[in-house]
């Protein structure tokens, strides 16, 4: 998928959600794509020629938001760069076309499900514990380098197990 929902010849199309697509899932996108860049020892850009796209949206997103000023900073500490992601409102192409679906909140699991009960197997809760990555927004820089902190944690467990060797 490109960053619209389109489709490409992508082999893992990872989708991110969260509610408006401009802190928790625009930071897990781009927190995805650098640790799969270290895991497969590749560049950012060679992700799609490696059949993998990532990308993010929101169940109550307005479109082409910027990302919250705070989660562009916390991004930045860790370099970076989230200053040109435009939040995008979720649609069931986006999760049609997904190989595997990330929310945040199990709130956004359910709300995803009843909209493709044909989709639910495909569409997973981030945190493997079943807890909530909670909304920074409105929240302290603290807040929001917890949050990314949360997200780091669990994608590493999805990694791992997207890329096993023994796949």
């Amino acid at each position: 998928m490109t960053s619209s929902g389109q489709a490409t010849d992508a082999v893992l199309r990872v989708l991110f959600v969260c509610t408006g697509n401009t802190c928790r899932s625009p930071m897990a996108e781009t927190l995805f794509r650098q640790l799969v860049t270290r895991k497969l020892d590749c560049n950012d850009w060679e992700l799609r020629e490696r059949g993998i796209d990532v990308f993010s949206a929101g169940i109550a997103a307005g479109e082409s938001d910027p990302a919250a000023r705070e989660a562009v900073q916390i991004m930045q500490e860790v370099g970076l760069n989230l200053s040109q992601h435009l939040s995008q409102q979720i649609t069931p192409l986006m999760l049609d076309e997904s190989t595997i679906v990330f929310t945040m909140t199990e709130r956004h699991r359910l709300v995803l499900t009843d909209l493709c009960p044909d989709l639910s197997d495909k569409i997973h809760l981030l945190n493997r514990t079943g807890d909530d990555i909670a909304d920074p927004i409105g929240g302290t820089r603290d807040d929001y380098r917890y949050c990314a902190q949360q997200i780091s944690e669990n994608l590493q467990v999805w990694i791992d197990e997207l890329f096993r060797k023994d796949k």
